[in-house]
């Protein structure tokens, strides 16, 4: 499959503002394409590519209806729709929206709204090129990304049961070719009901989570929800009468994506329903193809040249590394291995198996790598791993392990505002970096957030299932003591919990809070994600801790593509000088403000810390 861009020259007027992004969004695009062996072709004469273009070819091009775009662009066009070619039209500001008359039956990528959705400045147009550019990839790589998985409805049956089911019903009617899961329906009379159930949320590539006003009293929904957000499965959270938000143990994001009433579930609204419940959902589990882009960056780096990619599409690879800690000579360790976004089903395992059958060559294993699992397992002689275990036994092996024992790892995160769907992207971060530093033996501490904290309980839990609460450190001002009375014997369980003496305001309490969690010798670094934007920037709790950080000498990192106050911090930061806030390479710092590769970030992070130790 071939990617034809039109140069922007072409198509846009040059004296635009937009004309130079649209360069830059380009040249990110070619990027992100180049580092996947994907070659695109700039288009600078159209004619040249009139016999080459097929039907599984892709063609971008850059709106502007005020520039007189030339014949030849418009044959080509006329072409392309011929052979059934998929074309892409972007829109790099609000005034290109629409695409030439020709196909004006195509959705433009609209890149301004994709900034707003974000709640990011100009400066991120190479983040949103990077997204799109992964939208397509993932159209050619068929194993990270497919809209006909298993649907897990989430819902408690006390007060949701009549509505699930009607809409359970309506979706599977309208889209036949989604499988949807509600216990109810799915487990057989004389199944073990909870081993289905789990094993459906293991296969699960969309949560729906139906929250009705009974919900937060049900443990089961809690965990449910605790497992598909650590295991980054992607959460639709739908709101049911006005449930209160607040008497969740856990949510999903910081606001439901959907709201109804019940009695919309009781008329002709219902198929509507079904309709923006279904293309929310899928366009949720878009944004999550990211994290295997990641996590094949971070195969690349952690093999070098040991990893050989064999099938582009496919995505399968040859790793073949020498063996340690034998005094007599032995063979490689040979390995294949297929990466996958979506869940894996029977007819990929017995597809790789095909493949290996004609390579006719010995080797040790085979791995299907996958989010979707909690455990390892062997089907059809192929091991199912988990991208997290498979790098954490990988990276055992080939480095020399560091203790870092009594070190601590600040995470300092809070939801930006934008839209709720790529607020996500903010809860994928913090749980990355939270695995990633407590799997290296640091201490992960925290200031007390409703939300967040229990993700940090959960996987400490599932990373320590001993001695978990000697991983976590959480800090609270008693100015919040009325509201946190409750659960102090529970924080107290999960956590070393410190209680900081409040002060005559709130302000004051929190400076103190802050000051009290930061500035200690125990602390390795800070990692700041996300913040509301604020009028007055001195109300922003992020720079206060980034503050107080540097003037103790505490590297901190800036996480920049969430979103919010930490985007801000960190494009500041770029055009002035990073080096006051930690003395990383300028390059490490500029990937934080930039990359969506949160598993290569925190990586990277570690590294940098070990290498100072």
């Amino acid at each position: 499959m071939n990617i034809y861009i039109i140069n922007p020259l072409l198509t846009m007027r040059t004296y635009r503002k937009t004309y130079s992004q649209a360069d830059c969004f380009v040249q990110e695009l070619k990027k992100q394409f180049e580092s996947f062996d994907i070659y695109c072709y700039i288009m600078n004469d159209v004619t040249k590519y009139f016999d080459k273009i097929e039907k599984d070819s892709i063609i971008i091009i850059f709106n502007d209806e005020s520039f007189a775009v030339n014949k030849n662009i418009t044959e080509l066009l006329c072409l392309a729709k011929e052979k059934n070619v998929t074309i892409f039209p972007v829109a790099m500001d609000k005034q290109t929206r629409n695409p030439l008359e020709i196909i004006a039956d195509k959705q433009s990528y609209d890149v301004w709204e994709q900034l707003r959705c974000r709640d990011l400045s100009d400066d991120y147009i190479p983040l949103v090129a990077c997204c799109f550019a992964r939208k397509i990839i993932a159209i050619i790589m068929p194993t990270f990304y497919s809209e006909s998985g298993l649907i897990f409805i989430s819902h408690r049956r006390l007060d949701g049961e009549d509505i699930t089911a009607k809409l359970c019903d309506t979706l599977s009617v309208q889209f036949k070719e989604c499988k949807i899961f509600r216990d109810v329906t799915s487990v057989a009379v004389g199944e073990e009901a909870q081993k289905k159930i789990d094993k459906a949320m293991v296969e699960s590539d969309v949560f729906i989570f139906v929250h009705t006003p009974m919900s937060a009293e049900s443990e089961w929904i809690q965990k449910e929800l605790r497992f598909a957000i650590i295991r980054n499965i992607p959460i639709l959270w739908v709101r049911i009468d006005n449930a209160d938000i607040n008497k969740l143990k856990i949510v999903p994001s910081e606001k439901p994506h959907l709201n109804y009433s019940s009695d919309d579930f009781n008329n002709d609204k219902l198929s509507k329903i079904a309709d923006e419940i279904i293309n929310k959902a899928f366009e949720l589990l878009r944004t999550k193809v990211n994290v295997v882009f990641d996590y094949n960056n971070v195969l690349r780096k952690l093999f070098n040249e040991d990893i050989k990619q064999l099938d582009n599409n496919k995505m399968i690879f040859n790793v073949d590394v020498k063996r340690k800690g034998y005094r007599y000579p032995q063979r490689n360790i040979n390995q294949y291995i297929q990466l996958f976004g979506r869940t894996p089903i029977l007819s990929d395992e017995e597809s790789f198996n095909n493949y290996l059958s004609n390579l006719n060559n010995e080797y040790d294993s085979s791995v299907i790598l996958t989010n979707k699992i909690v455990k390892s397992k062997e089907n059809n002689n192929i091991i199912i791993e988990s991208y997290e275990d498979f790098i954490f036994h990988w990276d055992k092996y080939l480095k020399k392990p560091i203790v870092n024992k009594n070190k601590e790892i600040i995470i300092s995160g809070a939801f930006p505002d934008g839209e709720e769907i790529y607020k996500q992207t903010l809860t994928d971060a913090l749980v990355i970096f939270a695995k990633s530093i407590l799997k290296s033996g640091y201490i992960l501490t925290f200031g007390s957030h409703p939300t967040f904290q229990e993700l940090f309980f959960e996987i400490s839990h599932l990373i320590y299932p001993d001695n978990y609460k000697n991983h976590l450190k959480m800090y609270i001002s008693k100015w919040f003591e009325d509201k946190y009375i409750h659960s102090k014997e529970y924080y107290k369980a999960n956590s070393e919990f410190n209680e900081i003496k409040k002060e005559n305001t709130l302000n004051e309490s929190l400076t103190k809070m802050r000051k009290e969690m930061i500035q200690r010798k125990e602390v390795s670094a800070l990692v700041c994600l996300g913040g509301k934007i604020k009028k007055n920037k001195s109300e922003e709790g992020i720079r206060e801790e980034i503050s107080l950080a540097v003037e103790y000498g505490i590297p901190t990192f800036v996480v920049g593509s969430v979103g919010g106050g930490s985007s801000i911090v960190a494009s500041e930061y770029k055009i002035s000088n990073c080096q006051v806030l930690n003395d990383a390479p300028m390059k490490l710092n500029n990937e934080f403000g930039q990359s969506l590769d949160y598993v290569m970030l925190s990586r990277k992070l570690l590294d940098y810390l070990n290498e100072k130790q």
